[in-house]
């Protein structure tokens, strides 16, 4: 993270490599060899074609309970333009909807069972998203990027969107896992 002349926070070479581990395992006191783990947001994507979308659907998953937030938005907001090739803020678009999510959840405050949450914002993804493109470096990057410059904590929600957006990048690399 590097701060700029005017006092906001920017960030730069983010890794998507972190939400990935590697250990060694043992079984019965035999050394079986390193085993490589993978986020929540990555076990949802198994078997899952690994998408933006499909990513965006394995966030609801993981993290559909919680509340929408302008962290939430900022990385949808990046996901669908991403997928569609369009800069989408208005009309009958993911974000759009999420934006008046996040308006509507600030003004009923605490009170979390009245506020709009992530999972509802996905529901019709595969109706307002029509296109759609596999997960590169370069989307995962840029969806961690832009929900870490609207965290009030400078960090990426457990099984969000950029997590699942760097998960599916993973996926798409090495297939295997």
């Amino acid at each position: 993270m590097t701060a700029s002349n005017d006092g906001a926070s920017s960030f730069t070479n983010i890794s998507v490599e972190e939400h990935f581990s590697v250990s060694q395992s043992s079984s019965g006191g035999q050394f079986v060899g390193p085993t490589e783990e993978i986020s929540t947001a990555a076990e949802a994507l198994i078997g899952r074609s690994a998408t933006l979308t499909e990513a965006l659907k394995a966030a609801a998953i993981n993290v559909g309970h919680k509340p929408v937030e302008t962290t939430d938005l900022a990385a949808i907001k990046e996901v669908e333009a991403r997928a569609t090739g369009d800069d989408i803020e208005t009309g009958d678009s993911v974000t759009a909807v999420a934006s008046e999510a996040v308006v509507r959840n600030k003004k009923v405050g605490k009170e979390d069972d009245k506020k709009i949450h992530l999972g509802d914002i996905v529901a019709e993804i595969d109706v307002k998203v029509t296109r759609d493109k596999s997960v590169t470096s370069e989307d995962a990057e840029a969806v961690v990027q832009a929900e870490l410059n609207h965290s009030p904590y400078n960090h990426v929600i457990p099984g969000g969107v950029a997590e699942s957006v760097a998960a599916a990048y993973k996926l798409n690399r090495s297939p295997s896992l």
